[in-house]
């Protein structure tokens, strides 16, 4: 698709705001333009506009949802059904037939179905990745662990978030995207006044252990992240980021801008066939195992 593409972003919270951001920044150049925002919020000089009139607008080639999980799949599905390319922020759906029929919907129609998933393009997890590659000894064992205290927003609330293994879906997407398709072997799930406590024990397909945690108490830590593998030599790969990363500086493309960037060059047809189908399947395999998990947990 050659020329302007106009952009409608749905949701106005920490994603949507930075993809606005750098929408007006023109982060991505004049051809990639901001044509509005649907959300119960009010933004200064963008205009706000309705499901209709931004499904009706022959200038709206593509929207980006930013909403509640719970939201993505109607979103979606709406949007392929009027003609236009859609970016849904993960977790593309909350069940693993569903996010194949929307990919199948998308195809059916020749529109594009992008999920972003910003932690796979984050420096940290691309060095681990090419850490991991090159090294000539199979993983030993892995663990990745958050430990956080209670959210008083929206993710907290699993009919609005989905379950845990689904609003985090991120963890698994990049644990397979470093160690490929992973296998569920055990999910327990605690959910007490002052708990939530989701641990999962994977293999991979050499049958190598990976241990998945995510602890939320009332009184908890801030936010604090911790990833360990250790392998058959004896090394060991540790990675705990303090936070999530900065703002881009003016001009910069940050992580929001460089997911953007790939959903543009698949609408303009710039990315390979190869690149496309692989995405796709950690997506589609990272729902599968969520699911999973939600079923042995529950």
């Amino acid at each position: 698709m050659a020329g302007v593409i106009g952009i409608v972003v749905v949701g106005l919270g920490r994603a949507g705001k930075a993809r606005v951001r750098d929408l007006e920044m023109k982060v991505l150049g004049e051809s990639v333009v901001l044509r509005g925002v649907i959300s119960r919020r009010k933004v200064d000089d963008v205009t706000c506009l309705t499901w209709e009139e931004a499904l009706a607008r022959n200038d709206v080639d593509a929207f980006v949802i930013s909403t509640e999980n719970c939201t993505h799949e109607e979103y979606a599905r709406k949007v392929l059904n009027h003609g236009k390319h859609v970016l849904v922020d993960y977790p593309l759906c909350l069940s693993a037939q569903s996010g194949k029929d929307l990919y199948d919907l998308a195809e059916s129609k020749g529109l594009v179905c992008h999920v972003e998933n910003i932690a796979l393009l984050v420096p940290l997890h691309q060095q681990f990745k090419q850490t991991i590659k090159s090294k000539e000894v199979p993983l030993q064992q892995g663990l990745v662990r958050l430990d956080a205290r209670f959210s008083n927003e929206w993710i907290a609330d699993a009919s609005r978030a989905g379950f845990p293994s689904f609003s985090a879906i991120s963890d698994l997407e990049c644990m397979m995207d470093l160690f490929g398709k992973l296998t569920l072997q055990e999910a327990q799930y605690v959910y007490e006044p002052d708990l939530r406590s989701l641990t999962c024990k994977f293999s991979t397909s050499d049958d190598r252990p990976i241990t998945w945690i995510r602890e939320r108490k009332r009184d908890g830590k801030a936010r604090e992240r911790f990833q360990e593998f250790k392998f058959e030599d004896g090394s060991v790969l540790t990675l705990s980021p303090t936070g999530p990363p900065p703002p881009p500086t003016p001009g910069h493309k940050g992580l929001f801008a460089r997911d953007l960037e790939l959903f543009v060059a698949e609408i303009r047809g710039e990315r390979s066939h190869a690149e496309i189908t692989k995405e796709k399947k950690l997506v589609l395999d990272g729902l599968k195992l969520a699911e999973d998990v939600e079923k042995a947990a529950t």
